[in-house]
């Protein structure tokens, strides 16, 4: 009697569990743009962009690519710094001499959207410079050709980007690069980076630019934080701590608790009660959007 009562709790925890993480990493109710920071924001970090690359040189940012698997799309740090926009394959470019952003979204794929959610693209042409404050809003394949026409302009010929690689969910650049080597050693393997091959990319299809790396730039300009990045830290800070301690303190029987003590259900589910108890469910983007591991995205 008493193990047929404990095989059927742990049934219900695992299927609690299974519910709950289909609900937090479906994109169903992610809001279109960020609301952890306004156009403003985003628009004062891309003038210092403008200010440290000077007005003679273009920079050009590739957003994250779609995930693998069941989970939520999460921009890269450095792309959503500049903009706020979290949407896969995209691409943002920086004018210095006009101070002005271009951002390159994907079409819309209908049939996706009926499936998970809607997600900006390139016919949402004045809803996404009316939520991010970006200045023009293009299809993907006309990066290449605006690049085209920049590079006829004797004025502009550097253009920067990142050369190291973007950071993720949870991911710090040394672990990053220790994924390149890695694969760089496998000699079944050898793929570039994804940032090394876009470099590569520019530089072949359009040699008239001068490469730059603009990771030290963007790194720079990340170290010194605007009071709104404070108050999200400060807020971030406050609420990993409460996970903790619900993560100590969550009740589970003590049968359950041995059975699934080496596994992540029992973090799984102390991390699910905590953005129940914690957390509105009109704010699904607040501060949550690395919790445990906000320090990463600073």
């Amino acid at each position: 009697m008493t193990q047929h009562r404990s095989n059927k709790i742990q049934m219900v925890v695992l299927l609690t569990v299974l519910i709950w993480a289909s609900l937090a990493f479906s994109q169903d109710g992610v809001p279109l743009f960020t609301k952890d920071f306004t156009p403003e924001e985003f628009a004062k970090r891309r003038s210092a962009v403008y200010d440290a690359i000077g007005a003679n040189a273009l920079a050009v940012v590739q957003g994250a690519p779609s995930p693998v698997g069941y989970v939520r799309f999460r921009q890269s740090n450095e792309f959503y710094y500049l903009c706020g926009v979290e949407v896969p394959h995209a691409y943002l470019l920086l004018d210095g001499s006009q101070r002005r952003a271009s951002l390159y979204l994907p079409h819309r794929n209908e049939g996706r959207e009926r499936s998970e959610c809607k997600v900006l693209s390139a016919e949402d042409v004045e809803l996404v410079k009316q939520l991010s404050g970006i200045d023009a809003v293009f299809a993907t394949e006309m990066l290449g050709e605006h690049l085209a026409r920049l590079a006829r302009t004797a004025a502009k010929h550097t253009l920067f980007t990142p050369f190291n690689p973007a950071e993720g969910f949870a991911t710090s650049r040394d672990l990053a690069l220790r994924a390149i080597s890695d694969m760089a050693n496998d000699p079944w393997d050898g793929r570039p980076s994804r940032e090394g091959h876009f470099v590569d990319l520019l530089r072949s299809r359009f040699p008239h630019f001068e490469i730059n790396n603009l990771t030290p730039i963007l790194d720079q300009l990340r170290l010194i934080k605007s009071p709104a990045e404070m108050a999200l830290i400060r807020k971030a800070t406050q609420l990993s701590g409460w996970a903790l301690m619900e993560g100590m303190v969550f009740p589970l029987v003590k049968e359950t608790i041995t059975a699934i003590r080496h596994t992540a259900l029992a973090r799984m589910m102390a991390i699910f009660h905590f953005k129940l108890k914690y957390t509105s469910i009109d704010q699904p983007s607040a501060p949550l959007r690395d919790l445990p591991f906000w320090h990463h995205s600073c």
